[in-house]
């Protein structure tokens, strides 16, 4: 909400038995003594941790900012841990939708890591805040990356996980969401994907229940869909209603069946389609231009949202 003044930039030192501890981290069974928190940390909530891999996929970064923007629109405050990826599009989205979002690190307040998130970081810090159990000018190691996480599941009145293989740190908080009790939510995916491992698991354990949308989201806090901003129609991602279809040429039309959300190499997208190298070309760039398909470096395409 763009904050601004000394809350956002003064660093707060609580520990244990402080009045403005966090009383949600006094759930943990290793409960960070002290906490440093910057920013006001003042949302009513509820508050939902969206996570999920650093190393996700154009569709999973949509999907993340999609649902935390829309969230966002309903009132709730975003929280996530500013790492590539899943994190840092979860914390976009609902800043875009002028909305409440916050970051526990896993590093000291005063370093920014990745260094591309500077801005973001910044942004973060006037909006709910920052938090951290590592002190100024303290040890940043790997395994305090994997100690915020069950501080992000603590805090949160659910957890979203997006995206993950297997081992990946998003399962770390929603093991100790399940720990805590914490309502816990996965998004389908693909199922040859080896990013949908961690949602796939989650929801073939019958720890986590399958959600696609906000207002599923808002199902598992236990709420109706609320919020000054009314549910808006959803667009269909890479799915042209068949009218439409049959309005493109035959090659276009070819490719288009050819493509799907995840991204796919140039040249099995011509023998799927049936297309030469110059055919592909020329057709790709159609629906490039009709908003239908995005390319990728690396030789790659994908389907992406329908032109408005």
């Amino acid at each position: 909400m763009g904050r601004e003044g000394e809350a956002a930039d003064s660093v707060r030192e609580l520990r244990k038995g402080h009045p403005d501890y966090p009383e949600r981290l006094g759930h943990l069974a290793s409960a960070p003594d002290p906490v440093f928190l910057a920013g006001p940390w003042d949302h009513p909530g509820p508050f939902v941790t969206i996570v999920g891999t650093r190393d996700a996929s154009p569709d999973g970064c949509d999907v993340a900012r999609d649902l935390a923007r829309a969230l966002a629109e309903r009132g709730v405050a975003i929280l996530s841990g500013l790492a590539r990826g899943i994190d840092a599009a979860a914390h976009e989205g609902a800043l875009a939708a002028d909305g409440v979002s916050g970051a526990v690190l896993g590093t000291p307040l005063d370093v920014t890591y990745p260094r591309e998130h500077a801005f973001l970081q910044s942004r973060l810090r006037r909006s709910l805040g920052l938090m951290s159990e590592i002190e100024s000018g303290g040890p940043t190691t790997p395994n305090m990356f994997a100690a915020r996480n069950r501080m992000l599941a603590a805090l949160a009145d659910a957890v979203v996980v997006v995206q993950g293989r297997a081992g990946s740190g998003a399962l770390l908080t929603a093991r100790e969401a399940h720990r805590l009790g914490r309502p816990l939510g996965a998004i389908p995916w693909d199922s040859r994907d080896p990013l949908a491992f961690a949602p796939h698991d989650l929801i073939r354990d019958g720890r986590a229940t399958l959600v696609a949308t906000a207002d599923d989201v808002m199902k598992l806090l236990g709420r109706e869909t609320e919020g000054p901003v009314p549910p808006r129609p959803r667009r269909a991602r890479g799915i042209l209603p068949r009218a439409s279809l049959e309005t493109l040429p035959p090659r276009e039309r070819a490719l288009y069946r050819a493509l799907r959300e995840r991204p796919l190499p140039l040249d099995h997208l011509a023998g799927t389609a049936g297309l030469t190298a110059s055919e592909l070309t020329i057709a790709l760039l159609a629906l490039e231009l009709s908003g239908l398909a995005r390319r990728l470096p690396g030789g790659f395409a994908r389907l992406t949202r329908r032109a408005p």
